[in-house]
């Protein structure tokens, strides 16, 4: 069965495509702003994966599905080939594409995100989405008084409340389906494949985000054989959120290159 992918599309159908992948609980519209940038240049998809956003809910997620969507997708748009830019959860979903369809992949962006397995961390921030008054609530405020007061983290409580939508009878709901990816939060974090290959890609990190130590630009170096790397020094695990113009910069660089 298709998945049928909400996505936002940016720029000239006759432009190389340019496909977008959303991290964690984010959504397509987190890229709008950039997306607007490449479009000068490319034909942009900002897409929301499965149990994300506008996409349909399923009962299941992980990155074998989450690749095959892709491939429905590009199927469905008659995108034979095209650049691939994933932050997170959405670079893994890339490098999984990627070792199963290496002739469906002109050039590689991977934004803070090693192919190794983490240990997983996500917790607090799922049992204050699932902890909302989601029912009770009458405005907006009310619930994200309560994620400040469980995460104390006002940037991601931002980030949080961009998922939240009003329910046309009463209270609210997250788009993201909480609950499913709350229990596939292992394979969410889990390991996906890093071969020998042979596509341009570009590693861009956080200088002061734990997810690329050392010995994963060592892993990409043994396996990538057209390998790049940039470093945002002064940047988090959401780089191109927090420093969108260098992040713009040196993407766009790679992929005109």
């Amino acid at each position: 069965m298709k998945t049928a992918l909400f996505f936002r599309e940016l720029g000239e159908r006759s432009s190389p495509p340019l496909i977008i992948l959303h991290g964690l609980l984010g959504t397509s519209d987190n890229w709008q702003t950039l997306g607007k940038l490449y479009s000068e240049d490319f034909c942009v998809f900002m897409l929301d994966q499965r149990n994300h956003g506008r996409s349909p809910h399923f009962e299941s997620h992980d990155y074998v599905e989450l690749a095959a969507d892709l491939l429905d997708f590009m199927e469905e748009q008659e995108i034979a080939k095209a650049h691939l830019l994933g932050h997170s959860m959405g670079g893994k979903t890339a490098l999984m594409f990627a070792h199963q369809h290496p002739d469906r992949v002109e050039k590689l962006i991977i934004a803070d995100m090693a192919a190794r397995a983490y240990e997983p961390h996500h917790q607090p921030i799922f049992d204050a989405l699932l902890s909302a008054p989601l029912q009770t609530a009458t405005e907006r405020s009310e619930i994200e008084q309560h994620l400040q007061g469980k995460l104390a983290d006002p940037v991601m409580v931002g980030f949080l409340m961009k998922g939240l939508r009003r329910r046309a009878d009463q209270g609210f709901t997250w788009r993201p389906h909480v609950e499913v990816l709350k229990d596939a939060l292992i394979s969410v974090v889990g390991e996906v494949p890093l071969t020998l290959n042979t596509w341009p890609i570009l590693v861009i990190y956080g200088g002061q985000s734990n997810y690329i130590q050392s010995q994963d630009l060592k892993l990409y170096e043994q396996t990538c054989m057209q390998l790049e790397w940039h470093r945002i020094a002064e940047a988090g695990h959401w780089l191109h959120a927090t420093h969108p113009e260098e992040f713009f910069d040196v993407t766009h660089a790679f992929l005109q290159a």
